[in-house]
Protein backbone atom coordinates (compact mmCIF):
# COMPACT_ATOMS: atom_id res chain seq x y z
CA UNK A 1 0.00 0.00 0.00
CA UNK A 2 1.31 3.27 -0.60
CA UNK A 3 2.27 5.80 1.02
CA UNK A 4 1.39 9.64 1.02
CA UNK A 5 3.74 12.17 2.68
CA UNK A 6 2.88 15.61 3.73
CA UNK A 7 4.59 18.16 4.94
CA UNK A 8 2.44 18.05 8.20
CA UNK A 9 3.48 14.40 8.84
CA UNK A 10 7.22 15.13 8.03
CA UNK A 11 7.42 18.16 10.90
CA UNK A 12 5.98 15.65 13.35
CA UNK A 13 8.91 13.03 12.25
CA UNK A 14 12.01 15.53 12.62
CA UNK A 15 10.50 16.62 16.12
CA UNK A 16 10.14 13.39 17.15
CA UNK A 17 13.65 12.33 15.65
CA UNK A 18 15.40 15.60 16.96
CA UNK A 19 17.65 14.10 18.97
CA UNK A 20 19.04 11.60 16.29
CA UNK A 21 18.90 14.29 13.75
CA UNK A 22 21.39 16.59 16.25
CA UNK A 23 23.69 14.13 17.10
CA UNK A 24 23.91 13.28 13.41
CA UNK A 25 25.04 16.95 12.87
CA UNK A 26 27.77 17.55 15.67
CA UNK A 27 29.08 13.86 14.39
CA UNK A 28 29.19 15.29 10.57
CA UNK A 29 30.62 18.73 12.10
CA UNK A 30 33.38 17.16 14.18
CA UNK A 31 34.69 15.06 10.99
CA UNK A 32 34.68 18.19 8.72
CA UNK A 33 36.62 19.84 12.10
CA UNK A 34 39.01 17.22 12.45
CA UNK A 35 39.78 16.98 8.74
CA UNK A 36 40.41 20.76 7.95
CA UNK A 37 42.32 21.39 11.02
CA UNK A 38 44.27 18.44 11.29
CA UNK A 39 44.34 16.02 8.50
CA UNK A 40 44.25 18.19 5.60
CA UNK A 41 47.34 19.98 4.85
CA UNK A 42 47.05 24.05 4.40
CA UNK A 43 47.73 25.16 0.95
CA UNK A 44 49.40 28.65 0.38
CA UNK A 45 49.47 30.59 -3.06
CA UNK A 46 51.82 33.60 -4.16
CA UNK A 47 50.82 35.57 -7.51
CA UNK A 48 52.91 37.49 -9.91
CA UNK A 49 51.40 40.29 -11.81
CA UNK A 50 52.99 40.51 -15.72
CA UNK A 51 52.10 43.03 -18.03
CA UNK A 52 51.56 42.88 -21.85
CA UNK A 53 51.94 45.59 -23.50
CA UNK A 54 52.21 47.23 -26.97
CA UNK A 55 56.02 48.74 -27.07
CA UNK A 56 57.42 47.53 -30.12
CA UNK A 57 61.16 46.71 -30.38
CA UNK A 58 62.95 47.58 -33.79
CA UNK A 59 59.78 47.37 -35.39
CA UNK A 60 58.98 43.47 -34.72
CA UNK A 61 55.61 42.91 -33.30
CA UNK A 62 53.89 45.65 -35.70
CA UNK A 63 51.03 43.63 -36.52
CA UNK A 64 50.07 43.59 -32.42
CA UNK A 65 48.74 47.28 -32.66
CA UNK A 66 44.90 46.67 -31.86
CA UNK A 67 43.89 45.30 -28.62
CA UNK A 68 42.21 41.58 -30.05
CA UNK A 69 46.43 41.35 -31.15
CA UNK A 70 47.14 42.17 -27.57
CA UNK A 71 44.78 39.19 -26.22
CA UNK A 72 46.19 36.77 -28.73
CA UNK A 73 49.74 37.25 -27.79
CA UNK A 74 48.39 36.85 -23.97
CA UNK A 75 46.98 33.31 -24.84
CA UNK A 76 50.41 32.81 -26.70
CA UNK A 77 52.46 33.51 -23.61
CA UNK A 78 50.00 31.62 -21.23
CA UNK A 79 51.02 28.45 -23.17
CA UNK A 80 54.48 29.16 -23.17
CA UNK A 81 54.91 29.70 -19.18
CA UNK A 82 52.86 26.33 -18.52
CA UNK A 83 55.46 24.43 -21.22
CA UNK A 84 59.00 23.15 -20.36
CA UNK A 85 60.66 25.62 -22.20
CA UNK A 86 60.34 27.49 -19.40
CA UNK A 87 59.32 25.21 -16.54
CA UNK A 88 62.72 23.65 -16.77
CA UNK A 89 65.00 26.52 -16.37
CA UNK A 90 63.28 27.65 -13.86
CA UNK A 91 63.69 23.95 -11.82
CA UNK A 92 66.90 24.50 -12.68
CA UNK A 93 67.81 28.38 -11.18
CA UNK A 94 65.61 26.86 -7.70
CA UNK A 95 67.97 23.95 -7.68
CA UNK A 96 71.27 25.94 -7.70
CA UNK A 97 70.48 29.10 -6.26
CA UNK A 98 68.00 28.40 -3.91
CA UNK A 99 68.54 24.33 -2.96
CA UNK A 100 64.63 23.83 -4.06
CA UNK A 101 64.53 20.41 -5.90
CA UNK A 102 61.61 20.14 -7.62
CA UNK A 103 60.20 17.82 -10.67
CA UNK A 104 58.97 18.70 -13.69
CA UNK A 105 55.37 17.21 -12.82
CA UNK A 106 55.44 18.75 -9.57
CA UNK A 107 56.23 22.39 -10.92
CA UNK A 108 53.70 21.82 -14.06
CA UNK A 109 50.88 20.97 -11.02
CA UNK A 110 51.99 23.85 -8.75
CA UNK A 111 51.24 26.82 -11.76
CA UNK A 112 48.28 27.98 -13.14
CA UNK A 113 47.62 30.85 -15.05
CA UNK A 114 44.97 33.23 -15.04
CA UNK A 115 43.69 35.97 -17.24
CA UNK A 116 40.81 38.41 -17.75
CA UNK A 117 38.99 39.50 -20.62
CA UNK A 118 40.11 42.26 -22.58
CA UNK A 119 43.28 42.65 -20.22
CA UNK A 120 46.79 43.21 -20.85
CA UNK A 121 47.87 41.83 -17.29
CA UNK A 122 47.56 38.14 -16.08
CA UNK A 123 48.89 36.70 -13.26
CA UNK A 124 50.93 33.41 -12.60
CA UNK A 125 49.81 31.22 -9.47
CA UNK A 126 51.95 29.17 -7.51
CA UNK A 127 50.33 26.85 -4.99
CA UNK A 128 52.22 24.84 -2.09
CA UNK A 129 51.98 23.44 0.79
CA UNK A 130 55.55 25.65 1.86
CA UNK A 131 54.77 29.88 1.81
CA UNK A 132 58.10 30.51 1.27
CA UNK A 133 58.57 28.26 -1.57
CA UNK A 134 55.52 29.13 -3.41
CA UNK A 135 56.82 32.98 -3.17
CA UNK A 136 60.60 32.01 -4.92
CA UNK A 137 58.99 29.47 -7.84
CA UNK A 138 56.55 32.19 -8.64
CA UNK A 139 59.26 35.04 -8.85
CA UNK A 140 61.56 32.76 -10.29
CA UNK A 141 58.56 32.00 -13.21
CA UNK A 142 58.25 35.70 -13.80
CA UNK A 143 62.32 36.45 -13.98
CA UNK A 144 62.46 33.16 -16.31
CA UNK A 145 59.67 34.15 -18.65
CA UNK A 146 60.91 37.32 -18.98
CA UNK A 147 63.80 36.31 -20.63
CA UNK A 148 62.61 33.61 -22.51
CA UNK A 149 59.71 35.46 -24.63
CA UNK A 150 62.50 37.96 -25.57
CA UNK A 151 64.75 35.14 -26.70
CA UNK A 152 62.03 32.99 -28.04
CA UNK A 153 59.93 35.85 -29.86
CA UNK A 154 62.57 38.73 -29.91
CA UNK A 155 59.80 41.08 -28.59
CA UNK A 156 60.89 42.96 -25.52
CA UNK A 157 56.79 43.89 -24.35
CA UNK A 158 56.96 41.94 -21.06
CA UNK A 159 57.15 43.41 -17.69
CA UNK A 160 56.55 42.32 -14.35
CA UNK A 161 54.40 44.78 -12.48
CA UNK A 162 53.81 42.50 -9.17
CA UNK A 163 55.97 40.62 -7.59
CA UNK A 164 54.92 37.60 -5.47
CA UNK A 165 54.93 38.35 -1.64
CA UNK A 166 55.13 36.09 1.42
CA UNK A 167 51.08 34.25 1.54
CA UNK A 168 50.20 35.30 5.10
CA UNK A 169 46.91 32.55 5.36
CA UNK A 170 46.59 29.31 3.13
CA UNK A 171 43.78 29.00 0.73
CA UNK A 172 42.66 26.03 1.06
CA UNK A 173 41.39 23.90 3.24
CA UNK A 174 38.58 26.80 3.27
CA UNK A 175 37.91 25.67 7.28
CA UNK A 176 34.61 27.82 7.72
CA UNK A 177 33.10 26.46 4.72
CA UNK A 178 34.02 23.01 5.25
CA UNK A 179 32.31 23.28 8.75
CA UNK A 180 29.43 24.53 7.55
CA UNK A 181 29.17 21.65 4.86
CA UNK A 182 29.33 19.63 7.96
CA UNK A 183 26.92 21.04 9.47
CA UNK A 184 24.06 20.92 6.56
CA UNK A 185 24.97 17.35 5.89
CA UNK A 186 24.40 16.10 9.04
CA UNK A 187 20.78 18.08 9.39
CA UNK A 188 20.65 16.39 6.01
CA UNK A 189 21.30 12.75 6.84
CA UNK A 190 19.28 12.81 9.82
CA UNK A 191 16.47 13.98 8.93
CA UNK A 192 16.84 11.54 5.91
CA UNK A 193 17.44 8.61 8.07
CA UNK A 194 14.66 9.97 10.78
CA UNK A 195 12.03 9.70 7.76
CA UNK A 196 13.26 6.38 6.72
CA UNK A 197 12.73 5.27 10.01
CA UNK A 198 9.35 6.64 10.39
CA UNK A 199 8.51 5.02 7.04
CA UNK A 200 9.55 1.43 7.65
CA UNK A 201 7.93 1.66 10.89
CA UNK A 202 4.44 -0.77 10.45
CA UNK A 203 3.35 -0.50 14.15
CA UNK A 204 0.31 0.51 14.90
CA UNK A 205 0.54 3.13 17.51
CA UNK A 206 -2.63 5.03 17.40
CA UNK A 207 -6.43 4.66 16.96
CA UNK A 208 -6.10 7.61 14.22
CA UNK A 209 -4.13 5.28 12.00
CA UNK A 210 -6.89 2.56 11.86
CA UNK A 211 -9.24 4.93 11.31
CA UNK A 212 -7.77 7.17 8.99
CA UNK A 213 -5.57 5.42 7.21
CA UNK A 214 -6.97 1.82 7.00
CA UNK A 215 -10.83 3.09 7.25
CA UNK A 216 -11.66 0.85 9.94
CA UNK A 217 -14.81 1.70 12.15
CA UNK A 218 -14.10 2.40 15.88
CA UNK A 219 -16.38 0.21 18.09
CA UNK A 220 -14.52 0.51 21.33
CA UNK A 221 -10.87 -0.05 23.10
CA UNK A 222 -9.92 -2.71 25.03
CA UNK A 223 -6.83 -1.92 27.61
CA UNK A 224 -3.78 -3.65 28.04
CA UNK A 225 -4.07 -7.05 30.38
CA UNK A 226 -0.88 -7.25 31.48
CA UNK A 227 0.52 -10.97 32.59
CA UNK A 228 1.43 -10.04 36.05
CA UNK A 229 -1.64 -8.61 37.07
CA UNK A 230 -3.14 -12.50 36.00
CA UNK A 231 -1.07 -13.37 38.67
CA UNK A 232 -1.72 -11.44 40.92
CA UNK A 233 -4.30 -12.41 43.60
CA UNK A 234 -7.01 -10.03 44.62
CA UNK A 235 -7.29 -10.10 48.72
CA UNK A 236 -10.72 -11.19 49.83
CA UNK A 237 -13.07 -7.65 50.85
CA UNK A 238 -13.37 -8.18 54.61
CA UNK A 239 -17.30 -9.26 55.73
CA UNK A 240 -18.49 -6.37 58.24
CA UNK A 241 -19.60 -7.94 61.72
CA UNK A 242 -23.18 -7.09 63.19
CA UNK A 243 -22.85 -4.96 65.89
CA UNK A 244 -26.43 -5.32 68.30
CA UNK A 245 -27.93 -2.19 68.38
CA UNK A 246 -30.05 -1.36 71.30
CA UNK A 247 -33.65 -0.07 71.17
CA UNK A 248 -35.04 3.11 73.10
CA UNK A 249 -36.29 0.86 76.75
CA UNK A 250 -33.27 -1.01 76.38
CA UNK A 251 -31.28 1.78 76.62
CA UNK A 252 -33.72 3.42 79.38
CA UNK A 253 -33.96 -0.15 81.49
CA UNK A 254 -29.79 0.15 81.67
CA UNK A 255 -29.38 3.54 82.11
CA UNK A 256 -31.84 3.06 84.94
CA UNK A 257 -30.25 2.72 88.56
CA UNK A 258 -30.44 -0.69 90.52
CA UNK A 259 -32.04 -0.39 93.74
CA UNK A 260 -30.45 -1.48 96.98
CA UNK A 261 -32.04 -4.02 99.13
CA UNK A 262 -31.86 -3.21 102.92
Amino acid sequence: MEQEINLGDVFKTLKKHWVLIAVTAVLTTLVAFVLSYMIITPKYQASVDILVNRKKDDGIGAQLSDQQADVNMINTYKDIITKSVVLIPVQDDLANEDGIVLSLSELESMVTVNTEQNSQVFTVDVTDTDRARAKTVANKIGAVFKLKVRDILSVNNVTIISKAKMPKAPISPNKKRNLLIGLLLGLIIGAVVAIMIDLTDHNVKDMDFLTDELGLTKLGMVSHYHARAANTRIAPIPRPIPVPVATSQQSASLNRSPKKRV
